[in-house]
């Protein structure tokens, strides 16, 4: 028995506005520094109903802790939001999904969510995701991503429990997003899309978001790495993205996660950049076992990128778009990625992607998958 797992999706042309349906009742709006200190805060802000009653948490950066996580749970229970609101990229938004367990489970720590056991966190608050970037997929999973506050880690955890309850899809929050931005979160979308329609999870709801998130993200994404401004362009890739959100939140991930989230956790680089560095040569490891399926995904990239399989074209395609494709193109020196290898390959192995990827890998293999990028 399976199940297909997706919020109410909210999209399209002013859709922040649907903020206001929910009346004058208390929100918790999680996001990061960054865009607490724009204008898109005070943009959703100005969509809710008058009467609301607004706290901001966005004491944490780029890559939350435990430790930055919990900072304000306190403050966040004694609030007793009606709705939580994850506004940003995929950390904001599973920092979102994070808080909603611990306001709704106050015996439990991060660590305790698991979707082996029910956990019984629904509350009575709802939880809405509202991303910022088009690529992270975090608005329609159940998973979420924090760093170990106390060693180099990223800590994968996922519980059908923290799917939001609604995600909102607003194009105007991803217009103006910087070129570097477009291309990592787009990369990460790429990647939820392939990794998810060649899991051994793989299912036909899966399937047919990925084939679709796929069209629409590299149709669409070399067009907006050339005018950022192009309205509908960024809504296909914002939507596109979404939808390969559903597709791995329901089939699950790979082996490209598994080594992106090691050497991201490593070295703290931007996860889309992490996981396109090793898209094409785990696709090639994997071209055996889902040969026929990586072939019909092939023929979706446009001729102009399309070759004989489709780890030459994922990698004709991410360099069109200036993405990393070895080592040195991230800045980091080879002799540190080679000073953290044996670390990388424990972190690999220790990830769930290794379980769900389509081809069985031992840890000797991703040591020879770290290295192909060297």
């Amino acid at each position: 028995m399976w199940f297909f797992r997706s919020p109410d999706i909210v999209f399209g042309e002013d859709s922040l506005s649907h903020l206001s349906s929910f009346g004058p009742v208390k929100f918790l709006i999680v996001t990061d520094k960054f865009i607490a200190s724009t204008k898109i805060l005070e943009l959703v802000k100005q969509n809710l109903d008058p009467g609301a009653k607004t706290m901001v948490f966005s004491e944490f950066g780029e890559e939350p802790t435990d430790k930055e996580i919990l900072s304000r749970i306190g403050e966040i229970r004694s609030f007793s939001p009606d709705v939580i609101i994850g506004l940003g990229g995929g950390s904001s938004m599973d920092t979102a999904k994070i808080i909603y367990a611990l306001n709704g489970r106050r015996d439990i720590t991060p660590y305790d969510i698991t979707p082996l056991v029910s956990l019984g966190i629904n509350n009575g608050s709802r939880l809405i995701a509202i991303p910022t970037t088009s690529g992270t997929g975090s608005e329609c999973s159940w998973a979420a991503i924090f760093s170990d506050s106390s060693e180099k880690r990223k800590n994968e955890i996922a519980s059908p429990e923290i799917l939001p309850g609604m995600s909102i899809l607003d194009p105007a929050l991803v217009l103006s997003l910087p070129p570097e931005l477009s291309r990592n979160t787009g990369t990460d979308a790429i990647t939820h899309a392939i990794e998810a329609y060649g899991s051994q999870w793989r299912n036909p709801y899966s399937d047919a978001m990925a084939e679709k998130a796929l069209e629409l993200i590299v149709g669409s994404l070399p067009v907006v790495m050339k005018d950022p401004t192009d309205a509908y362009n960024r809504g296909n890739v914002h939507i596109g993205a979404s939808m390969a959100g559903m597709a791995f939140s329901n089939s699950q991930i790979g082996l490209v996660h598994a080594m992106g989230h090691a050497l991201g956790g490593t070295f703290r680089i931007a996860h889309g950049k992490a996981v396109g560095l090793y898209l094409s040569p785990v696709i090639r490891f994997n071209l055996s076992a889902v040969r026929k399926r990586y072939s019909r995904l092939n023929r979706i990239f446009p001729e102009e990128f399309r070759g004989k399989t489709l780890d030459i074209t994922v990698e004709n395609f991410l360099r069109s778009i200036g993405q990393a494709v070895s080592v040195s193109d991230t800045g980091i020196k080879e002799s540190e990625y080679r000073s953290h290898l044996e670390r990388m390959v424990e972190l690999a192995m220790e990830s769930t992607g290794i379980i769900t990827n389509p081809a069985d890998s031992d840890s000797s293999q991703v040591r020879e998958l770290f290295l192909e990028v060297l």
